[in-house]
């Protein structure tokens, strides 16, 4: 059975690359989004706006709501299901295409014809009735017809092949057309609501708005990859089977292309032999209760709460950015966090599987950039981290825990040494072989490696390189290439060696060509320090592998490239299935070399912790266990 659905699945994909537009779809620019929404409001002074806004924000709300219910309650351990970047960036910049252009069209047909919007109130039941009928009787038919017509190959490949380009279908996916496409539908679909104010003489836009949100949600409905085995739905002498469609019924056209081409009503295929069974398979996913490692992560500030996928799917692969000044904006952040713990303990990140054998999750307690600036906040929040043991020991049995970055600081606990030592004294967990791992080794790994890659390079700036992770690449550097020099942006010299100089003015990096950041600085020190120098600017890459990465344009000196390290590309598949890359400001299938290294130990059965400082020969070991589970650097060797 599964591999008969594999060989299905291929051929929709051939199929799908067949169907496909021939011309080159252009990416709407978001910084113009707002602009094309506010358009209708030029024209408050011919016709009232309120009504053309009402709908528009009405629809996007209930869109995005569908979409944010969709993943928490199908998609959300779905490790089977999982959405391409492609796809997501690709919708993204489509699925309210549809709802802006038709506020565009109601503000024009208010003014040509106010009669269709403005009748009394109490025509309303008569105009929704109308309506209704109007859909059933005409719109249902004509759509069969027109969406009939798109599957013509070059209407498919001019038009429609861009809808079909999405395989795995979201809600969202119904509102993502070809631009021409739109218009077909809107010609299409306009009946439902013109015909009673043409035929009937009245119409109100309260009804109209109620059409088109029930019209989203139906049609989103239809997306939603959810399989319905109920017989009022299935059952041959059922009616619902023949006037209300499931979203297996839509998925089948998905499937097969050439089938099942009705709306909502799949009668009008039966009767015109089109129809086709299609059964979505089960899926294959671990009990609900397994869990085997959990990555304890944190909140890395506004930018992160954007791409968490309850806000919206289509952020997750996005790059953190500071909406807000830092200071701004770790205040707002704290302000969010202390009131989400009103209601919630942990945020809970999808599962993932692990070797097809293991699941795996992310959970991350809610405490923000200012909780780990404060040293008073510290005990508190290490208690945090063991509580979320002990309840994912208690669900789920979960005994192997890694630290995110945040969450190993030396200052908050030493690198997770404070962490074991709870786990050894509390009362619960002391005799339940809890692990602690801070993945720490395949860090230094990922840097070192990286580094490398670039022979030629015979000196190297580095910011941060007291922590630990900075400290085993320096030392691994000086191991292996003893001709290296580096210099350390620092007030505190903790490496002793000829080789390693010490400044405390940034300035100081333009003398070097590579530059290495392994600690979070404000763009702005880096912008004073670029514009306080006259002197030639030798720098040309700054190798970044702090976290969260924050992307720095030095519009000053564009030739300087700031480029994320650290940072693994997973290549695969049945190694790591399922959304482990989302909310963690970088593109799918890459994932943190720390999260990676406590996976390495969860797939090998590690019993012991990974805590406190590096051990350096345990280094090469790990990259050579990352490598053959498919993990690797991103070559940026050409960069420079």
């Amino acid at each position: 059975m599964r591999a008969s659905a594999s060989k299905h699945q291929m051929a929709v994909n051939k199929e799908s690359k067949s169907i496909a537009p021939t011309h080159s779809h252009h990416k709407r620019n978001t910084k113009y989004d707002l602009l094309f929404f506010m358009v209708p409001s030029l024209l408050f002074w011919a016709t009232p706006v309120l009504p053309v806004y009402a709908i528009g924000v009405t629809r996007i709300i209930c869109t995005r709501l569908m979409l944010a219910l969709h993943y928490m309650f199908v998609d959300k351990d779905n490790y089977n299901n999982k959405i391409s970047q492609k796809q997501l960036d690709r919708e993204k910049a489509d699925y309210l295409v549809g709802t802006v252009l038709h506020m565009w069209t109601q503000v024009m047909l208010q003014i040509v014809f106010p009669g269709m919007f403005f009748v009394e109130k109490a025509f309303i039941p008569s105009c929704a009735m109308n309506t209704f009928l109007s859909h059933v009787f005409v719109v249902e038919p004509l759509y069969y017809i027109a969406h009939r017509g798109l599957h013509i190959p070059e209407l498919m490949k001019r038009m429609h092949g861009f809808h079909h380009l999405s395989i795995n279908t979201l809600p969202t996916t119904s509102l993502v057309q070809n631009f021409e496409e739109h218009f077909v539908y809107i010609a299409t679909f306009g009946p439902a609501f013109l015909l009673p104010f043409f035929l009937g003489g009245r119409q109100h836009w309260f009804v109209i708005g109620c059409y088109l949100v029930l019209f989203d949600l139906i049609n989103a409905w239809g997306h939603t990859n959810v399989r319905i085995r109920h017989p009022i739905f299935n059952h041959k002498f059922s009616p619902f089977k023949y006037l209300f469609y499931t979203p297996e019924f839509h998925l089948g056209h998905h499937a097969y292309f050439q089938a099942n081409y009705g709306l909502f009503m799949p009668i009008w295929d039966f009767v015109l032999g089109t129809a086709r069974e299609y059964k979505k398979a089960e899926q294959d996913l671990a009990p609900a209760s397994k869990q085997d490692f959990v990555f304890i992560g944190h909140n890395g500030g506004l930018g992160h709460l954007l791409t968490c996928p309850e806000f919206s799917v289509y952020n997750v692969y996005d790059s953190y950015r500071f909406m807000l000044p830092i200071e701004l904006e770790t205040i707002l952040m704290h302000g969010i966090c202390s009131l989400s713990r009103l209601f919630l303990k942990f945020y809970y990140c999808p599962r993932y599987l692990i070797n097809n054998e293991y699941v795996g999750r992310v959970i991350c307690i809610l405490r923000s950039p200012w909780d780990y600036a404060n040293p008073k906040s510290y005990d508190a929040m290490n208690q945090e981290i063991l509580d979320l043991m002990r309840t994912q020991y208690k669900h789920c049995g979960t005994t192997k825990f890694g630290l995110g970055n945040w969450n190993k600081m030396k200052q908050l606990n030493n690198g997770g040494v404070e962490i074991a030592e709870l786990v050894k004294n509390d009362e619960f967990l002391k005799d339940k072989n809890i692990r602690v791992w801070t993945g720490d080794t395949l860090t230094a790994a990922s840097v070192f490696y990286q580094l490398m890659e670039f022979p030629e390079v015979r000196e190297i700036f580095f910011i941060g390189a007291n922590g630990k992770i900075g400290n085993a690449v320096c030392s691994l550097l000086l191991r292996e290439r003893p001709e290296v020099k580096i210099c350390i942006l620092s007030k505190y010299r903790s490496m002793n060696h000829p080789n390693i100089s010490y400044t405390e003015n940034l300035q100081d990096m333009l003398k070097y060509q590579v530059v290495v950041v392994g600690k979070i600085l404000p763009g702005r020190k880096y912008d004073t320090a670029l514009s306080g120098s006259s002197d030639p600017v030798k720098t040309r890459l700054v190798l970044d592998y702090s976290v969260p990465f924050i992307p720095l344009h030095f519009n000053q000196h564009p030739q300087i490239k700031h480029v994320q390290i650290g940072l693994l590309e997973s290549t695969d598949r049945s190694f790591l299935r399922g959304p482990f890359d989302v909310c963690m400001s970088h593109d799918q299938n890459h994932i943190y070399p720390c999260h990676a290294c406590c996976i390495i130990n969860t797939a090998e059965g590690r019993d012991t912790d990974e805590i406190g400082e590096i051990v350096l020969d345990d280094v090469k070991l790990y990259w050579e266990k990352a490598l053959s589970y498919g993990l690797r650097n991103r070559d940026i060797s050409n960069l420079i």
